[in-house]
């Protein structure tokens, strides 16, 4: 399992783990469906956008997944890291081996453990621990969330309501605005990384593509608590934002479906930004009602 130091640094490098400097054709992305590297198969990156990446074979960067789980299995090699961002590592590759052995050494399989004895090994205090672990980490990426999203009313509340107002106003245009800027930065590092000279500007678009996610995801969080039909946060930006956070930290608690939503609301606020110039525009028609008059009151 990644440590919270690594989690926190995939938070700045979400999108591009290694991918500026991998070699065009050598890296496996894919977008809503899992990605698998087969046994005997060799790739520079594995990377998933909604879904699992399943490793067996031989990965030379990073395993990474967001909004689905990282599962090692047979012979995988990982020279990178291993991290998953709304799922979680799964490393199966002993569980595998001791399966095997227990199918072809005739006596030893009664003295090798299977997967349901070995989880019964770990006991429900162990497994009960290793869960609250998990959570913890992903509430100190939600308290930072929050603390951006303060940071945002505090210093940029006109550009914030841009934003806003971009995702109320048309929300799935909105959302498919930011689903193809996602796009278009992963084949547009991939390309620039393709020539010596392009790296820097392929680390340029890595760099800035994350920063967006999250400035994206503080905004949005904005919009989803003002949204709530809650009395109490009617006209309270920090509780908006507070609810906001919150609903996203517990989606992030759900298998694939939270990472779904997650993906799709950071999609929506990037999408936002992207519409607006980075908060510096309104949209031609600003919205005349909804939840967006109490999210900027």
């Amino acid at each position: 399992m990644p440590k919270a130091f690594s989690i926190l640094v995939l938070v700045c490098s979400l999108l591009v783990p290694s991918m500026a400097f991998a070699q065009s054709g050598n890296d496996r992305v894919a977008f809503g469906h899992p990605v698998t590297v087969a046994a005997g198969e060799v790739v520079h990156d594995a990377v998933a956008f909604g879904g699992d990446t399943v490793v067996e074979g031989t990965v030379d960067g990073d395993a990474v997944s967001f909004g689905g789980d990282v599962v090692l299995r047979g012979d995988a090699d990982v020279t990178g890291d291993t991290v998953a961002f709304g799922g979680t590592v799964r490393d199966e590759r002993d569980v595998a081996e001791r399966a095997t052995n227990a199918l072809t050494d005739g006596d030893a399989a009664e003295s090798s453990p299977t997967h349901a004895q070995i989880d019964h090994e770990m006991g429900p205090f162990e497994t009960l621990w290793s869960w609250m672990g998990e959570v913890a980490r992903t509430a100190v990426l939600h308290v930072l969330l929050f603390l951006l999203g303060l940071l945002m009313i505090g210093v940029g509340r006109e550009r914030l309501g841009h934003v806003q107002a971009a995702m109320i106003q048309d929300g799935v245009r909105t959302a498919g605005v930011g689903f193809l800027g996602y796009a278009g930065a992963i084949v547009a590092i991939v390309l620039l990384a393709i020539t010596l000279i392009g790296i820097p500007a392929a680390i340029v678009v890595g760099l800035a593509m994350p920063i967006a996610t999250y400035v994206g995801l503080a905004a949005a969080a904005t919009v989803l608590g003002a949204a709530l039909p809650i009395p109490q946060l009617k006209g309270n930006e920090i509780g908006q934002l507070g609810a906001g956070v919150a609903v996203l930290f517990l989606a992030s608690l759900v298998p694939f479906a939270g990472g779904i939503f997650t993906a799709v609301i950071a999609c929506l606020g990037v999408g936002a930004l992207m519409r607006t110039k980075l908060g510096g525009e309104r949209l031609e028609t600003p919205p005349e009602a909804g939840p967006y008059r109490t999210a900027t009151a």
